[in-house]
């Protein structure tokens, strides 16, 4: 069985000082510092940027990847910071906002070209609603369908996957769930139009990660992989494992069971907790669980899950980690 990983963090863990409608609670970090940082981190092969917001200057971007043995992991859309996108990117009812998001990630899929990024993270934030009676249910979802074509057709050998999210900035996003963000990605009949599973906002929707893991690897439409967790109750953007721990384990065991290979890369938000440390512990915790995962015996917990062993299951489990 091939199950590889490479573990990215994103590069506004620093870049973007950790703020909220209270405070700013660090200071901001220069660009190559950044760089510098990350690459002290014990297991990193790979950041993920935003653009436009990470690239004042792709010389400089490349000049710190290779000073730092980095790789781009994915680039994230930059639709969302901006007053202009508030009522949508690519579904709003302004042609002209449609297309400037549209254009900003057609440049974003030249910058990953440039970079050798095969991943375009596309968080469509601004793309919802928040009232009863708002929202053109149906024209939206086609606009969003139509512009992922357009986006996708840009170049077919780059992956765009959508990234799903329930709520925030918005209090319903048009993509909120697993099977949403599946249906939108069928919609556009695109090779190259997936979906992009972060591990905190399937929390956030009320799904269990491994089971929509499995639904999309079945459909071979999992991309890539945001890890980080929180109460359920928000985006809370903490350590991996750190609340859903047995969630996380039953996460890792069918990506490792159906063969993942790609990107792990950890969003979290560590804002008042140290950023190095919280990369650091995050790539170790994750390391870990594969290797638990990898010294359980296979067949025995293929049989177990296969005649719904629960008790069976739960103390091999706790066995096998406390003794």
């Amino acid at each position: 069985m091939v199950f590889e990983l490479k573990y990215a963090i994103e590069a506004s863990i620093f870049l973007w000082p950790p703020t909220d409608r209270i405070s700013r609670y660090k200071d901001p970090v220069y660009f190559k510092e950044a760089f510098n940082k990350l690459s002290k981190v014990k297991g990193i092969e790979g950041i993920e940027l935003y653009y436009p917001y990470d690239f004042d200057d792709i010389n400089t971007i490349k000049d710190c990847l290779e000073s730092n043995g980095l790789s781009v992991s994915g680039i994230g859309l930059g639709f969302f910071a901006e007053a202009k996108w508030q009522n949508g990117g690519v579904t709003s009812k302004d042609k002209r906002i449609r297309k400037e998001a549209i254009d900003i990630s057609k440049k974003a899929i030249e910058a990953a070209e440039d970079l050798k990024a095969k991943t375009i993270v596309f968080w469509p934030g601004h793309d919802g609603y928040d009232y009863y009676f708002q929202s053109d249910y149906p024209k939206k979802w086609d606009l969003m369908v139509e512009a992922l074509k357009e986006i996708a057709s840009f170049n077919k050998d780059l992956n765009i996957g959508i990234e799903y999210k329930a709520k925030e900035p918005r209090t319903h996003q048009i993509a909120s769930t697993a099977s949403k963000a599946l249906k939108l990605a069928k919609d556009t009949e695109m090779d190259n139009v997936g979906v992009i599973m972060d591990i905190g906002h399937s929390f956030l929707c009320g799904e269990n990660p491994a089971e929509e893991i499995s639904y999309l690897m079945k459909e071979n439409k999992l991309f890539h992989l945001h890890n980080n967790d929180n109460y359920s109750d928000w985006d809370y953007d903490m350590l991996p494992g750190s609340v859903h721990f047995w969630e996380n384990l039953e996460a890792y065991y069918w990506l490792y069971r159906l063969g993942y290979n790609g990107w792990i890369n950890f969003d979290i938000f560590p804002t008042r907790i140290d950023a190095l440390e919280s990369s650091r512990l995050s790539i170790e915790h994750t390391k870990k669980i594969i290797n638990f995962i990898k010294g359980l015996d296979e067949k025995k917990l293929e049989y177990m899950i296969k005649s719904e062993s629960v008790l069976e299951m739960q103390a091999y489990l706790w066995k096998s980690i406390f003794g």
